[in-house]
């Protein structure tokens, strides 16, 4: 691993763990080269790539500061399930079915190795009815201070768009038959048809977070656009 590389490491530690809060000024890049004990133009390049990323914001006599908490977007956002709800004109209510430290099973590819786990289950309602099913496996490496959240009042969605960084994204969207507990959950019956947004994120390159979306597929459609479509 280059200099430059564990400096980044220890910078994207420090913004996830919130060592370094969202809107913190951070001290000068010389400072910084000196805490660190790399050459100025190290210290350079770790920055630049975490302005890159959108993790940190550098402006001219402003000086640098942690970026805000938004919704990143690869080829398609991640939302605010709430929020989407709630512009959609309907009324928001939230569940936590269960928060487990584990959850092997959803993570079937072994992706997060041998990381502390932190499997979180809920539902998202629209006016009462069920949309989505929230099936969610957290990183206790990468995302440490989610093992004093209990869930109960903020969904994981929520917490984890405004409260921790990514710098990779992976989206894959699929039709599936709806199994014994994603039927319970959305009222629906063994076997009806569900439409399935699988997600993971990265922090450098270590996994944040593996989410699996489940909705009634009778009721859920996605749509994207361009800025300038009219």
């Amino acid at each position: 691993m280059h200099a430059y590389e564990k400096v980044r490491a220890e910078m994207l530690r420090r913004i996830t763990s919130q060592v370094w809060p969202q809107g913190m000024t951070l001290p000068h890049e010389e400072v910084l080269a000196d805490e660190f004990g790399v050459a100025r133009g190290t210290m350079r390049r770790a920055m630049a790539d975490l302005t890159e990323r959108g993790l940190i914001e550098r402006k001219r006599k402003a000086g640098t500061k942690v970026a805000a908490r938004r919704a990143h977007s690869s080829t398609l956002n991640i939302p605010i399930v709430r929020v989407e709800i709630t512009d959609s004109g309907a009324q928001y209510s939230y569940k936590l079915l269960s928060r487990v430290l584990g959850g092997p099973e959803l993570d079937a590819t072994g992706r997060f190795g041998r990381s502390k786990l932190l499997h979180v289950r809920s539902i998202h309602l629209a006016d009462g009815r069920p949309y989505q099913l929230e099936d969610r496996l957290i990183s206790l490496d990468a995302v440490p201070q989610a093992d004093a959240q209990d869930f109960n009042e903020i969904s994981p969605n929520e917490w984890l768009v405004e409260k921790v960084p990514y710098s990779a994204v992976r989206t894959i969207l699929r039709a599936e038959s709806a199994d014994e507990m994603q039927a319970k959950h959305l009222k629906l019956g063994h076997g009806d048809p569900v439409f399935v947004i699988e997600r993971q994120t990265q922090l450098d390159d270590l996994p944040v977070t593996l989410v699996k979306m489940t909705h009634p597929a009778a009721s859920f459609s996605i749509a994207t656009q361009t800025s300038q479509f009219r």
